[in-house]
């Protein structure tokens, strides 16, 4: 039989070694120094699991303008590797899911909101909350719950330890790698980056095997119909977000829509993101 077929998202705001948005974005000076971080983490995951008997890795690019990865930085893997690039994908972060066994998110960040955790925020800036059937999420939760939809569980999640404090309760069985602990949005005390690798690799590792074991996690289910609550920085961006049909206003920053399932749900809360971000806080 196969060896399972691995999905990787990864994003770059929970990468060992990184805390402050001069790294994180393009257009700053301390960008392309921190770059090869994003990509040996990506390399060491995606390497430890064809090691373990994958017969398929995906990568997405799941960062910022998400042309972070470089098609050159293939280079070395095996063949059947693949990257997905670029934005405007339909899925966003979970694009190309469909059809894995195990999702990994690595350099995943905590919720917006979220106290002692890096860069915490929920896609963007303009985003307060998000919530699923009552429950607040972040980009983890929200992507978890996507790749349930789909039947595909969450074998390995990365990130700083306030995203593991966040993701435990409902990610119990997925294997976690604490990157970095924050001592506030912009700093922390970083582990040794080889003990970040290792810990990856073993990670990784140990999700395709527990997978092509029928001993993995189990998919992350939401109950149906599903209903998104989405609040933002500003009442003009809910002003706007009100335009999305079905759309009610919860109060002055918060809009809410009910979906038949999660995938809907999630192009919602695309669309609604599209429709009231961008506007200043004053």
């Amino acid at each position: 039989m196969p060896g399972p077929r691995v999905y990787i998202s990864v994003d770059m705001e929970g990468i060992g070694g990184l805390v402050d948005r001069r790294q994180f974005l393009p257009e700053e000076r301390e960008y392309e120094r921190s770059r090869p971080h994003m990509i040996r983490e990506m390399r060491t995951v995606v390497e430890a699991a064809w090691a373990a008997g994958a017969s398929r890795v995906l990568v997405n690019d799941s960062h910022d303008g998400m042309l972070n990865l470089a098609y050159d930085e293939l280079e070395g893997l095996p063949p059947a590797t693949e990257l997905i690039s670029g934005t405007g994908k339909r899925l966003q972060m979970g694009e190309g899911l469909v059809g894995h066994d195990v999702a990994f998110f690595i350099g995943y960040h905590a919720r917006a909101g979220t106290a002692g955790a890096i860069m915490d925020h929920t896609y963007t800036g303009d985003v307060h909350h998000v919530a699923l059937n009552g429950q607040e999420v972040g980009e983890c939760g929200l992507n978890a719950y996507l790749a349930g939809h789909f039947g595909i569980p969450v074998g390995v999640v990365s990130g700083d330890q306030a995203l593991y404090d966040e993701a435990h309760p409902y990610l119990g069985e997925t294997e976690f790698v604490v990157t970095k602990w924050a001592l506030g949005r912009k700093s922390a005390r970083l582990k040794h980056p080889d003990l970040v690798h290792r810990e990856l690799s073993e990670a990784a590792s140990r999700a395709v095997e527990r997978i092509a074991r029928g001993q993995g996690p189990k998919p992350l289910v939401i109950p149906t119909p599903v209903t998104l609550e989405l609040g933002f920085m500003t009442t003009q961006g809910t002003d706007l977000a009100m335009l999305y049909p079905g759309a009610a206003r919860v109060d002055g920053r918060t809009v809410e829509v009910t979906c038949p399932d999660m995938e809907q749900a999630y192009l919602a809360f695309r669309a609604l993101l599209r429709l009231g971000t961008g506007f200043p806080l004053y």
